[in-house]
């Protein structure tokens, strides 16, 4: 498996896997653990929310960006 991260994270990852003496994949490893722990298998998956955007309606190009006319 591959990820594409920044170069920042990347750094702080180093830094941090230096830090406490262990190898980025070990960090890595252990935060995944750490985050499938705390994560409840029973409780579903949260719903996007839903905008109701009433009689406005949706927006157009032109009311996000100033330079469409």
């Amino acid at each position: 498996m591959t990820i594409e991260i920044s170069p920042e994270t990347e750094a702080c990852l180093t830094d941090e896997a230096r830090r406490q003496g262990i190898s980025v994949g070990a960090l890595l490893e252990r935060i995944i653990n750490q985050h499938a722990a705390i994560a409840d298998p029973s409780r579903p998956n949260p719903e996007l929310p839903v905008w109701h955007l009433g009689a406005v309606g949706a927006l157009h190009r032109r009311d996000i960006y100033n330079h469409v006319r």
